[in-house]
């Protein structure tokens, strides 16, 4: 009795071509059915036949082919490799290239330091001295960029020193000096080099506000969409201390979908729980409790199996009740996302983000909308 025909695949014609090709390589006939005879190739819904006989033998092989595809996938998929640290030779630039080493570690990244100084340029200057005092910022430039790269260097030299005391003797640790506006060379640095991430030292609570990093972290933010980890220069690292903890504080905006996936991405290689919660004066809102729903199904279809815990938290002060839940809960790492803002919002409504990035005691990632 001849074998019937039966469909295994209904899919647009260049895929069932594909599909038909591999299983005549594996020795299975195949037939394509629902062809359009004038264009082939604009065909939709081609049934992909085979004989009954090679029925179990073809769902074998689309098994292994679709558990090859997502090995190949999980592999592509898109991590960190390269890091960007902008430094200004402070402490808080060290404790943010400790903590970027280890994430390169993790991820088998490299590194790279970037220092801006800033060079003032003189626009009107006597016609009658124009001369002379173009020579003397000649050599006045020359002479902050020698130092500039003086002080460069011997820092990279400290963390690369750090690094073998450490224990990560194989990260490549390059480094880069540019003249200019920091927030404005650290995004065309940025640009070029294209970092996974960008690993910048912060103040602490309670610490001066004379770095010039940390003073720039927020503007990065508007001229970057690289997520940036804002380091507290009192978030002390620790090679033993994992990520095992992380807050996403959410608004409930479509673009918390978009952060998630690239949280879930920045910390895969740690084993993590995720706590996410939303603050208002009104917490039991029933719609709030749906749009939290959602996003807690979100993650775990984003990471399965993922341990995800979500809080609805009442209050005024968002940066409080963050800062209570962080203590209470032993947060390592808190994550949200920056929208960018016009001008009237800033004014009448202080940013969450600024706050956090002045305030927290712990590092901060930053995602931006």
């Amino acid at each position: 009795m001849e074998d019937r025909l039966i469909t295994v695949a209904t899919d647009h014609y260049t895929s069932a071509e594909v599909l038909k090709a591999r299983f005549e390589s594996a020795g299975i006939e195949v037939s394509l059915k629902h062809i359009n005879l004038l264009q082939g190739a604009v065909s939709e819904g081609v049934k992909v036949q085979i004989r009954e006989s090679d029925v179990e033998k073809a769902l074998r092989l689309m098994a292994m082919w679709k558990t090859e595809r997502e090995e190949a996938e999980k592999k592509s998929r898109k991590t960190i490799r390269r890091i960007l640290v902008p430094v200004d030779f402070s402490d808080h630039s060290k404790s943010a290239c400790l903590y970027a080493l280890n994430l390169a570690q993790k991820f088998d990244a490299e590194i790279k330091i970037l220092h801006v100084y800033y060079a003032p340029i003189v626009d009107l200057v006597p016609i009658t001295d124009a001369y002379s005092i173009q020579v003397d910022m000649d050599i006045n430039l020359r002479e902050m960029e020698a130092a500039a790269r003086k002080n460069l260097v011997r820092f990279v030299a400290r963390i690369r020193e750090a690094a073998r005391e450490q224990g990560f003797e194989g990260i490549r640790i390059g480094y880069s000096l540019r003249e200019g506006i920091v927030e404005d060379e650290i995004a065309r640095v940025a640009k070029d080099y294209k970092p996974g991430i960008i690993v910048a030292g912060t103040k602490g609570k309670g610490e001066k506000q004379s770095d010039i990093i940390g003073s720039v972290v927020y503007r990065v933010l508007d001229r970057t969409r690289v997520p940036v980890l804002a380091i507290p220069a009192n978030s002390a690292f620790d090679r033993e201390t994992q990520v095992k903890n992380i807050v996403y504080v959410t608004d409930f905006d479509d673009s918390d979908y978009v952060a998630i996936r690239r949280l879930i991405n920045i910390v895969s290689a740690f084993k993590f729980r995720i706590h996410c919660i939303h603050v208002s004066k009104d917490p039991k809102k029933s719609w709030d409790k749906v749009r939290m729903e959602a996003l807690k199904d979100y993650f775990r279809r984003v990471h399965k199996g993922l341990n995800v815990e979500c809080h609805l938290l009442e209050g005024g002060d968002i940066v409080q009740k963050v800062a209570e839940f962080s203590h209470a809960n032993k947060i390592d790492l808190f994550a949200l996302t920056n929208r960018k803002r016009g001008l009237i919002s800033r004014l009448f409504f202080p940013d969450i983000t600024k706050k956090l990035i002045h305030q927290s005691q712990v590092p901060l990632l930053i995602f931006r909308a």
